[in-house]
């Protein structure tokens, strides 16, 4: 049985030859990592997903009052460590039933099916005048602005927008000037 959901928050990258290892941790209270980038398996979590990232001392309460798919869920939490890098990589926490899987069925899905699929998001190839107009969006700079500073049309603007918002699965521009700033995309020392 397949958990029935999950929240990913990686705090480094995460490479498919590394020899990446979970270790079960529900203390809640600790709070979580400073993550580069949040996964979920559905829309459904996000909300969930940034509450425990804003208010990190009532994860104890948010994860006892998730619901997936109108069913009541039990979720459990393991950090994610490889053998090559001595810093906990990040944290996942798996939505499961009541009557739950085990913890090895829940190892080999993250292996099989979450560390595939979420690997390599940071090596997506973007334009440097996509992250340049995300900085000028970040910096309160309007469409007109931004337009007019790179010589672009306001189509133009926007096409870069959409780009940066679907690379950095953002649903908004201020969910997008979050993710660019996770990926230091903001700042002088950008991730390639």
């Amino acid at each position: 049985m397949k958990p029935l959901g999950w929240i990913l928050y990686v705090s480094k990258d995460l490479f498919l030859e590394d020899n990446i290892s979970l270790t079960e941790n529900n203390d809640y209270c600790e709070g979580y990592l400073q993550p580069i980038n949040v996964f979920i398996s559905d829309d459904s979590l996000k909300k969930v997903a940034y509450s425990l990232l804003a208010t990190p001392r009532h994860a104890n309460r948010i994860l006892t009052a998730t619901k997936v798919d109108g069913q009541k869920v039990i979720a459990k939490k393991y950090t994610i460590h490889s053998d090559s890098v001595t810093d906990t990589l990040g944290e996942v926490i798996f939505f499961i039933q009541i009557d739950g899987c085990s913890e090895l069925v829940l190892k080999n899905f993250f292996l099989d099916e979450i560390h595939p699929t979420t690997n390599g998001v940071n090596d997506r190839k973007i334009k440097q005048k996509t992250k340049d107009v995300v900085k000028m969006v970040a910096l309160g700079l309007g469409r007109d602005e931004v337009s007019e500073l790179f010589n672009l049309t306001k189509r133009g603007v926007d096409y870069h927008i959409d780009v940066a918002k679907e690379v950095l699965g953002a649903s908004n521009k201020s969910s997008m000037v979050f993710q660019a700033m996770q990926q230091g995309w903001l700042t002088s020392q950008q991730h390639a």
